[in-house]
């Protein structure tokens, strides 16, 4: 009886170790996030206001010559 029951406890030992093979793929998906961030972080600031004042007079004028035109 007591044999058998080690065969058990063996048995449970070895499925628990091919669950944990599960959870670090897991952790990579995680770092490549961490990365993207980091980019962001650098400048804000100075990428914002570059972007925001000329576009803002290009996309007005030819959106104000396309309405006449199909008039």
């Amino acid at each position: 009886f007591i044999k058998k029951k080690q065969k058990k406890i063996e048995k449970k030992k070895k499925k628990k170790k091919k669950k944990k093979k599960k959870k670090k793929k897991k952790k990579k998906k995680k770092k490549k996030k961490k990365k993207k961030k980091k980019n962001k972080k650098k400048n804000p600031t100075k990428n914002q206001k570059k972007k925001k004042k000329p576009p803002k007079k290009k996309k007005q004028k030819p959106k104000q010559k396309k309405k006449k035109n199909k008039q």
